[in-house]
């Protein structure tokens, strides 16, 4: 009998993850009320390492509440100051506390504080995607004040984290508007070695074995997500009696395939063709293209349509750009599974009419 998808918090439950001396400082720095800027590579897996890091301070210290605010959700200023008041004061079960501030005002980001000392708790306010903060129009003048609001609050933890972009690096470092919030620290050191090290040895906590390149293998097929590679390495671990298999290996893959599969058509949902087809190209082929051959076979167009629908799929943050301090130019896609899942399910199933326009 197949065992049951194991959520996020289940599998934490059962299985450590991996710590290292960073990991460990940063857990004592936001436990000491000191702030945190933190940021890393698109594809390193940014967003499941600070929810590791929250859920381990709560568990720590049962004093502490951690609330996740998505700048993602807010386009203006003034959108993120109504997400500010309705994440805090639902989240956190404190209504009563929030009734005499306008969810619209600069008051709201007092809440963290005025919850704190009504509840007798601490507040931690964790800020994901920090880096869209740039898309405001008045960024640097609202982040000043924001940084000014969280400074002076006590009982609180503030800790802001987003992908390493021109951008975000603007806002963080001096003079820029976040810089002095908290102690910056850009994530980048190469986590393969040690993810792959974790795989075995989960396997030899269990007493079953796991060959090297098998490892190895579970961290190519997710791209080394974090996230992804802890839930497909438990979910081969329950599959396997004595030795892992590549077979189970593709069952577990398919089990994390299948689960998020409804996430994943919808957001297929929302491309079109053209997106599709190239989204396809990227599947089947990974690189070049632009090349004659390949924009004739999958009718993407001309060289100048692909590097739009390129654009248009980083904007929706479906794939991101090649690495280019090696020169590669083939698609990665931010989330390897959706990937997979694209390759294992949807385009066997399904043809791309290429008969509408892009």
């Amino acid at each position: 009998m197949t065992e049951p998808f194991l959520s996020f918090g289940q599998m934490t439950e059962l299985y450590t993850f991996e710590r290292d001396w960073l990991f460990e400082k940063f857990l004592v720095k936001l436990n000491t009320h000191r702030h945190l800027l933190l940021t890393a590579d698109q594809h390193w897996g940014i967003e499941e390492y600070v929810k590791e890091l929250g859920f381990q301070l709560e568990e720590k210290h049962r004093d502490i509440q951690i609330c996740y605010v998505d700048v993602r959700l807010a386009q203006t200023s003034a959108s993120f100051l109504k997400l500010f008041h309705r994440t805090l004061s639902h989240e956190l079960h404190e209504l009563e506390s929030v009734a005499d501030i306008r969810s619209d005002s600069l008051a709201s980001l007092r809440l963290p504080s005025v919850i704190a000392r009504k509840k007798r708790i601490r507040v931690g306010v964790f800020l994901s995607n920090s880096h869209l903060f740039h898309r405001f129009k008045d960024a640097d003048s609202f982040l000043r004040t924001l940084r000014l609001y969280f400074q002076n609050q006590k009982k609180c933890i503030f800790c802001l984290y987003g992908n390493d972009t021109s951008y975000f690096r603007e806002l963080v470092h001096a003079p820029g508007p976040l810089s002095g919030l908290g102690q910056l620290f850009e994530l980048r050191h190469d986590p393969a070695k040690h993810r792959s090290a974790s795989i075995r040895k989960l396997f030899h906590d269990h007493n079953k074995r796991i060959a090297y390149t098998t490892s190895i293998h579970m961290s190519y097929i997710v791209d080394n997500h974090p996230f992804y590679l802890k839930l497909l390495a438990w979910h081969v671990l329950i599959r396997t009696r004595n030795q892992c298999t590549m077979k189970s290996v593709d069952k577990a893959l398919n089990d994390l395939i299948l689960h998020f599969e409804d996430q994943f058509q919808r957001t297929v949902d929302s491309l079109t063709i053209k997106q599709l087809s190239f989204l396809k190209a990227s599947v089947e082929v990974g690189y070049k293209l632009s090349s004659e051959a390949i924009l004739k076979a999958y009718q993407l167009g001309s060289s100048g349509n692909v590097v739009r629908i390129k654009q248009s799929l980083e904007k929706k943050e479906i794939i991101d750009k090649g690495n280019h301090d090696t020169g590669s130019h083939e698609t990665i896609f931010v989330d390897p599974v959706f990937r997979e899942w694209l390759r294992i399910r949807y385009f066997k199933t399904n043809s791309v009419p290429q008969d509408q326009v892009w």
